[in-house]
Parts: C-alpha cells; structure tokens; sequence
C-alpha cells in the first residue's frame, strides 16, 4: 500500500507540474473560465499594440465608469485581434486573462481598491505590423480571399489578413443576425487565413519538386517534351489555357507551371515518402499556433491511389486542401536555410508603464529539408520570376522568387482561385507571403500584384 500511494502521489505532483507548464495559459484564458470574470470587477482590461505600439484594441471609460472595447481600425485586424461581443475570439480570447492581470505594486493595488479604483490591466505587444496589414488589406480590395505575411527566420506573423471582415465596433444584434444567417455566402466571420482551405493549385508544385529531387539525384539531366496534355479520357489533364511548353527541364518546368512535366513525374513518385514530406510541413495535423481557430491542411494519397488521381495531386488538385497558413510554411524553410521556425503573434506583455512583464522568444520546430534542398527550392522560385510567371517581381529593389498557381474548383465551376506564395529578400531582411484571391483567375494576374505590394511596401 506504501508503494501504492507513493506512485499515485508521483504522478499527482507530476500532473500538477505538467499544467503548470503546459495548459495552465489555456485553461486560465478559457472564455468559459469564470476567473476572469471576477478579475474584470477590479481591474481595467488592457490594450493589444502593434508591432510598434500602435492601439489594435483598447478599453475606454465614460464619466460614470461604464467600460467599452474600442477597436481604432475597424475590421483590419477582427480576425486575429478578436472580439469580445457575441462571443470571445482571436487574441481577445486566448490572451484574456494576461490582459486582466495587472503589473501595478502591491501597495497601489490595495489603495486603488480602498478607493474604488481599477488597476490596469497588462498589455499584449503582438507581432502585427499595421503598414502591411494595411496594405495587403488595400490590395485586395472587395475580393474575397487572405493574405498572411511572416519572418521566416522567426516565425512572426507581421500581416493576417481575411477578407470579408466586419466591424467589432458595430456588432450589434442585428448586425450578429446578418452575419450569421445562413443566406450570407460572404463568412465574414470566418479567418480565411487559418480555416479556410482551398485546393493549392500549382504552388503544391513546391512540394511534387522536393519529393522528385530527392527520389532522383541526377534530377537536373532530366528532360521531357510538353505536348500540351497528358493522361486520355476523364484523366486527361492541359497545362494552363492549352499552352504547349516544349521541351523542359524541371526549372523550366517550375517557371512556366507546366502540368504536364508534374503529371509525369508525380505520378512516379514514392507515395508514402510523399505524404511523409508533406506531414512533415503540417498537412493532415495543426500548425503549432495556439492563439488562433484553424482547420488543418489536407493530403489524402496512399498506396490504393490511381494514377489519374497521382496526377491530378502533383498539380495541387484533386482532394488535396491548403489553408494560406500552410501554404507559406515550405517557403519559410526554404528562405530560412532548411529552419522551420514556429508562427507566433504574440511578442512580449508590457505592463501599464510600458515595462516588460515577459517576452516571447523564436521556437525552432524542425528541420524538415537540408540547407541544400533549400537552396534548389530557392533557385526554382526564382526562376519564376526571371523567366516566368511572376515576372512583374523582377522590378523591385530586392530579389524575389515564388510560385503561382491557379486552382479549379472543385464543384463544376470554371473559376480559379488565384495563388501565390514567395519571398523577397534584401540585407539580410527577409520576408515570406502567403496570397489567395477567391475565384479570381490566374496567380499571375491577381496575386501577385498584392505580393508586390507588400514588398515594396516592407522595402
């Protein structure tokens, strides 16, 4: 019995250790948790800043103490901010309770409640940048779609960007019934960048490349003649608008998205290697970002897959899904030398005074490909820029490179989701973009003009 009790006294302790650590942050964020509550009766809940300080949300006070969650840009940053009317969301759920904690001392604390004053709260300092978002906001204009910007060599999310939006500020009931209607096809609650998913088109082509170089050293002999079109019958598949490519190497091949070069070497592929690849970059699972609502990447291939079905995988079509989160993931590795650095948005908590309480610092999550392979994925993104489909980024005052792609729905509709996923870098700043634009058309033609929006805007 002795033995007993001092195991489960051991795994009690290592318990309690493991919250601690672990889930204690979420358990004391959680909107049901009614600590919060009771913190908000004495203490003034504090602001969410930009990068630089710049208010994203904030508590205003009238004369007879009635408090007001103000949002000075409106529905520019409703999706990652959050809200707190009709439900908590976004960092005005998770971050709740730090933003209800105060850093005031002590023996201020006990006058303020011996006089009936609130103490204010903490702030949170997150990794959003307001030119950016601004200008990623600007350059999608009333379409639909999502923008995310990151860091690739710390993971800071700069810019998250989904469009439609709504305005915190005016969420009234009427408005709450508008929005959630059911005959409402805009989701203007939704976060694109994280929950929504979208077949990847020809940016999956990043990844059908990766898995060919390493299934094949001699990768760069390898040469094939575009005719146009590969596969017959219902698999029949035509590179973008009927174009004939010709002869093609796998860089060349990247340039001009040329299905048919994918098709072929896609559909030879080592499945489980491929999917294994994959899952390493985050399909199938959740991306390590506590903060937010997503819905994980999907790619559904194994060793029953028909080639047909290979084919259309190796384009980024068939069942395989992406959110524009993921989507900027393999270029992040790429850029950052082969170093998947996990997305984070929040950057440190400041107290009432501007001092630090704590800060956030960058977490390395893997090393997914070699500095090697990511210098080949690197040289066939720029290529597409030098002499391909995202030539309008060879004009800019850093070096480019990306991939575009055009996705086809998947319910019998003609339109196309217009990708694209890149990077600019220029003294040793780096920056990566993540870019759909619903039903739009060509990646080329749609996204990225937004991308060099965002660049020259960062430059």
């Amino acid at each position: 019995m002795t033995y007993i009790f001092m195991v489960l006294f051991l795994v009690l302790s290592g318990y309690v250790v493991y919250f601690v650590i672990q889930d204690s942050d979420k358990v004391l964020n959680n909107s049901y948790n009614k600590r919060q509550d009771l913190l908000a009766k004495r203490v003034t809940k504090g602001s969410i800043l930009s990068d630089n300080s710049k208010v994203l949300a904030e508590t205003i006070t009238d004369k007879k103490g009635n408090e007001t969650r103000n949002y000075p840009y409106g529905g520019l940053f409703a999706h990652t901010v959050g809200r707190i009317s009709h439900g908590k969301t976004g960092l005005e759920a998770s971050e709740g309770y730090t933003m209800l904690t105060s850093g005031i001392h002590p023996f201020a604390g006990m006058m303020n409640r011996m006089t009936g004053e609130k103490d204010p709260g903490n702030s949170i300092v997150t990794t959003l940048n307001v030119t950016l978002s601004q200008t990623a906001s600007n350059a999608l204009g009333s379409q639909k779609g999502a923008v995310v910007v990151m860091e690739p060599d710390t993971g800071k999310i700069l810019a998250m960007v989904s469009k439609p939006t709504y305005n915190p500020n005016e969420l009234t009931d009427a408005v709450w019934k508008k929005l959630t209607a059911d005959s409402d096809d805009d989701s203007a609650l939704y976060n694109r960048a994280t929950q929504g998913l979208y077949p990847p088109g020809s940016t999956f082509k990043l990844y059908t490349a990766l898995q060919y170089m390493r299934e094949n050293d001699t990768y760069h002999k390898f040469r094939f003649r575009c005719s146009g079109s590969i596969g017959s019958g219902t698999e029949r598949i035509q590179c973008y608008g009927g174009e004939v490519h010709g002869r093609v190497n796998l860089t060349s091949a990247f340039a001009k998205s040329c299905n048919v070069f994918f098709c072929r070497i896609g559909s030879e592929l080592n499945v489980s290697a491929w999917k294994s690849l994959c899952e390493s970059f985050y399909y199938n699972k959740s991306i390590p970002l506590d903060k937010l609502e997503q819905k994980a990447s999907r790619f559904s291939i194994d060793g029953n897959t028909s080639k047909g079905d290979l084919m259309q995988a190796s384009i980024g079509q068939g069942d395989t899904l992406v959110s524009p989160l993921q989507n900027a993931l393999l270029v992040c590795a790429a850029v950052n030398e082969g170093t998947l650095m996990k997305p984070y948005l929040v950057d440190r908590v400041e107290d009432f005074a501007g001092n630090v309480v704590s800060e956030k610092e960058p977490v390395k999550l893997s090393e997914p490909i070699t500095s090697e392979e990511a210098k080949a994925l690197k040289k066939l993104m720029r290529a597409t820029v030098t002499e391909g489909t995202a030539t309008s980024l060879l004009y800019g005052n850093y070096k480019a490179g990306g991939k575009t792609g055009s996705a086809e729905f998947q319910n019998g509709s003609t339109d196309s989701h217009a990708w694209f996923v890149g990077y600019a870098e220029k003294d040793k700043k780096k920056l990566v973009v993540s870019i759909v634009v619903e039903a739009a058309g060509t990646g080329s033609a749609y996204a990225v003009p937004i991308a060099k929006k965002i660049f020259d805007a960062y430059w």
